[in-house]
């Protein structure tokens, strides 16, 4: 075929550019020989990467490895702490058994909490803080969370977990215990053997500890604070769900409007402290507490004639208005500008009722403050009802306090009160003006409505006293010590060789000091001292 092509291209009847595109059998032969004469011989290696007799043409780019791809439908796996998570349903065969094997009317509370806290546990995912929450909480309630040693499912093997399902498993791993056994152990937990201080209360331990525990361990009023509430929320709902306790029914739902009580009132309480004690009360503290030593630094800062002036307008302003007049709050006669009758110190207050500024209030502040301008605007002012309380907290010198039947109206601005609510307790020193009224002289603490403290409080970190056979001083032996010695002395003193085991000086083939193992040294040598030393 190609022999015809170049016959014709020779004659002149194939054009030049169809010869030029279909080479001869000749170039095939010549491209095919430079092909051979280009690919090396069997013999023809060169080493490479420090590798001998590797052909140079085999020298390839390694392949890429695929990275697996994770499916679009794989999703997280859920804690049980989501906000709108729901435990997923059960089946008949689930429901029978709880409502007749595990949480039966006729079974013993102790026996069905500790399970409902067991099984509760199995199926949320605990992270490290809600791990340690958890336990505080249920410390509070007089369950036992320690962690015990050589218990777990970690250094167990297959062989060991065979035959058993994930009841029994989850029995092997928790730490979740009520108490049963007598003893000084007991006394720190509740123990259904000596019920005589303890009561099933999940009101009272919800609010103390929301109240005490959690205010220490978080920041009140913050995202932390509330992620704790959440948590008794949850595991409140899952007692209900479940009707692990149905005689304690009502006291479930009491705890469970606690957590929403925590959740409504601290970001408010919190807020409030860092008003108080407000403008009105800074300014009269300032003139009327001339003898007030805390204020010299305000004194050189504060115009005191610009307070005087705001404090006599506001006065002015409540005692004219309908404000406090409606509400039961009487004014005395006006007597010249307020000064101090009496001040209260160191005591608790209750709010009992809260008077807002009404619209006549409002329309005089308004315009006094158009009057003076705006680089020196009062706020508007109304009033807030408290009576003396006691707040326990743990304290000795609070278990017996008793205070009086009285009521105090103290003055405060209106951003202030909307923020207060009925039932707020606050640890403050008043001063009680000659017109019948009050302001703050210090705010020291603050508590929520539902406060309440546990004595449990004061059991964390309490360790049980342990057997000391050292016996107690005396007339005859002052010190304490062991047969008349002196104390710590006899232990620190003595001489560890004079308690030591009593060993035979002379055991047998030893030999005594100062002599030489004569029959045993060669002949014509001398035994020096180091080896009469070795031979002891």
């Amino acid at each position: 075929m190609s022999t015809h092509v170049q016959d014709s291209a020779s004659s002149g009847d194939v054009p030049a550019e169809v010869t030029a595109a279909r080479p001869s059998s000749d170039n095939d032969n010549a491209a095919a020989h430079g092909e051979e004469e280009a690919k090396p011989s069997d013999g023809d290696t060169s080493p490479v990467d420090g590798k001998e007799n590797m052909p140079l043409a085999e020298t390839a780019v390694p392949k890429k490895k695929k990275k697996s791809k994770k499916s679009k439908g794989q999703k997280k796996r859920p804690t049980g702490f989501e906000e709108y998570f729901c435990d997923p349903p059960i089946t008949p065969a689930e429901y029978e058994e709880e409502r007749k094997s595990i949480y039966p009317p006729g079974r013993p509370f102790v026996d069905r909490i500790e399970e409902c806290i067991q099984r509760y546990r199995a199926r949320r995912r605990f992270d490290s803080t809600k791990e340690n929450l958890f336990s505080r909480y249920l410390f509070l309630g007089g369950i036992d969370t320690t962690t015990r040693q050589f218990q777990g499912t970690a250094s167990l093997t297959s062989r060991d977990l065979d035959g058993l399902d994930k009841d029994d498993i989850r029995d092997i791993a928790a730490n979740d215990y009520v108490q049963r056994k007598p003893g000084m152990h007991a006394s720190r937990y509740y123990n259904p053997n000596q019920p005589e201080h303890w009561d099933v209360d999940f009101t009272g331990v919800a609010a103390g500890f929301f109240s005490e525990t959690l205010m220490r361990l978080t920041t009140p009023g913050a995202a932390d604070y509330a992620a704790g509430v959440d948590l008794v929320s949850n595991f409140l709902k899952y007692v209900d769900l479940h009707d692990v306790c149905p005689e304690y029914a009502e006291d479930i739902k009491n705890a469970q409007k606690i957590c929403r009580k925590a959740r409504e009132e601290m970001p408010l309480l919190v807020q409030t402290l860092l008003l108080l004690p407000g403008n009105f009360s800074s300014a009269a503290r300032l003139v009327t507490c001339e003898d007030d030593d805390e204020m010299a630094w305000a004194r050189e800062l504060m115009d005191e004639k610009a307070a005087r002036q705001n404090i006599g307008i506001v006065m002015s302003i409540l005692m004219s208005s309908k404000c406090g007049h409606e509400n039961g709050i009487r004014f005395k006669e006006l007597a010249g500008f307020p000064t101090v009758n009496k001040t209260i110190t160191q005591q608790a207050y209750e709010v009992v009722s809260i008077v807002l500024p009404n619209d006549e209030c409002h329309a005089k502040f308004m315009s006094i403050n158009k009057h003076l301008g705006d680089a020196n605007t009062i706020k508007p002012c109304g009033f807030f009802q408290v009576k003396p309380t006691v707040v326990r907290d743990g304290w000795e010198n609070t278990m017996h306090n008793t205070v009086e039947d009285v009521t105090y109206n103290l003055v405060m601005e209106e951003e202030i009160l909307a923020l207060m609510k009925v039932g707020f307790k606050f640890k403050m020193d008043i001063c009680l003006l000659n017109y019948g009224v009050g302001f703050i002289k210090k705010s020291v603490d603050g508590y929520p409505t539902f406060y309440e403290f546990l004595p449990q409080e004061l059991m964390w970190g309490y360790k049980e006293p342990v057997v000391n056979p050292r016996p107690g001083p005396s007339i005859h032996n002052p010190t304490g010590s062991f047969e008349g010695g002196d104390g710590m002395g006899d232990f620190l003193n003595a001489d560890l060789e004079d308690d030591a085991p009593e060993v035979d000086a002379s055991p047998v083939n030893a030999l005594p000091v100062g002599s030489a193992p004569v029959d045993n040294a060669p002949a014509g040598s001398a035994v020096g001292d180091d080896e009469i030393e070795w031979a002891l």
